[in-house]
C-alpha cells in the first residue's frame, strides 16, 4: 500500500523545520552519573621524548620513552559514597631505551588481565582506588586523563582548577603534582547525548622538589607546561577523547649528581580515546 502523499507532505514539514542541534549556552552542573553495568575500552597512550642537555648522559642523543594500554572500564553501581568501576588491563606494552623488547613484553605481559576497583564521587573525585599497587607509570597515566569536576555550574568560558600528578614516572622515577585548569569550550546536546569540551593546561610547580636518590638528598625543579582537551559524555558518563602535550625540562642537582647535576629536556604527548 503506498501511503498517502499528505503523509510524506507532513513527514517533510517535519524534518525540514526540526531546530538542528546546537551549542547549549546555559550552565550545567557536571556530575559524574554513569549507567550502571555500562562497559567502555580505551586505548592510552603515553609518549616522551627525553634529551639529555647536560650532565653525565648529555650527548646521548634523545631517548624514545612509550606506554601503550588498552583497557576496559566496567560501571559495578554504588559503592562507599560513590560510584564503584573496575579497570581491567586488557593489553600493555612499554617501550625504553636499553630494555630488551622481550624483557618489556614480559614483565609487562603478567598485567594482562588484572583489574583494580576504583570509587569516584559525583564529581570524579577519587574516593578509593587500587591504583597503588600498580607500576607507577600506570597509575600516572590514567590518573592524568581524570578530572574532578567544579562544585558550582559552569557555563561556556568558565574555567576551575584541580590537583593532578605529573606524568614523570617513566623519565624520573619521581611523583609531582601540577595545577590542571580547565576551560569549558563548548556544552553540546546531540542524538540524546550530551556532551562537554574541556580545555585543559597543566602548569608545573615552581619550587624545588626534594627527592631521596641512593640515600643522598638530591633537588628536582621543573619548567614548562602541558595543554590539549577532553571531550567528556555526560550521558555515558565517560571521557570520549582526551589529548594532552607539551614540553617539560627537569634540572636534577646534588645526591650522586654532584653539584653539575643533570638538566632533562622532554616533549610529552598523552592520549585517551574511547574505542
Amino acid at each position: 500500500m503506498i501511503p498517502n502523499r499528505s503523509v510524506y507532505a507532513a513527514l517533510l514539514l517535519f524534518v525540514a523545520c526540526r531546530p538542528a542541534d546546537k551549542p547549549v549556552d546555559a550552565k550545567v552542573a557536571l556530575r559524574y552519573h554513569p549507567p550502571a553495568g555500562a562497559v567502555y575500552r580505551y586505548a592510552i597512550e603515553q609518549h616522551n621524548t627525553m634529551t639529555m642537555e647536560a650532565g653525565p648522559f648529555a650527548g646521548m642523543g634523545a631517548q624514545q620513552l612509550a606506554l601503550i594500554m588498552h583497557l576496559t572500564q566496567a560501571v559495578t553501581g554504588p559503592a562507599d559514597s560513590g560510584v564503584g568501576v573496575r579497570l581491567t588491563f586488557d593489553s600493555t606494552r612499554m617501550e625504553a631505551p636499553g630494555m630488551p623488547a622481550a624483557m618489556m613484553d614480559e614483565a609487562m605481559g603478567r598485567l594482562k588481565g588484572k583489574s583494580t576497583d576504583v570509587v569516584f564521587d559525583e564529581r570524579m573525585r577519587v574516593v578509593k582506588s587500587g591504583t597503588s599497587d600498580m607500576p607507577p607509570e600506570m597509575a600516572t597515566a590514567i590518573k592524568t586523563m581524570a578530572f574532578a569536576f567544579p562544585e558550582a555550574p559552569v557555563g561556556r568560558g568558565d574555567s576551575w582548577s584541580v590537583e593532578t600528578e605529573l606524568p614523570l614516572g617513566q623519565m624520573a622515577g619521581v611523583h609531582a603534582q601540577g595545577r590542571t585548569t580547565l576551560t569549558v569550550k563548548e556544552i553540546n546536546v546531540a542524538g540524546g547525548d550530551t556532551t562537554v569540551v574541556l580545555g585543559v593546561e597543566t602548569t608545573f610547580p615552581t619550587g624545588p622538589i626534594e627527592l631521596n636518590i641512593q640515600g643522598q638528598r638530591a633537588t628536582l625543579r621543573l619548567a614548562g607546561a602541558l595543554s590539549g582537551d577532553q571531550v567528556f559524555s555526560l550521558t555515558r558518563g565517560t571521557a570520549v577523547t582526551g589529548s594532552m602535550k607539551g614540553k617539560m625540562k627537569m634540572n636534577l642537582s646534588g645526591g650522586p649528581l654532584g653539584r653539575g647535576g643533570m638538566a632533562i629536556s622532554a616533549d610529552t604527548d598523552v592520549s585517551l580515546r574511547l574505542r
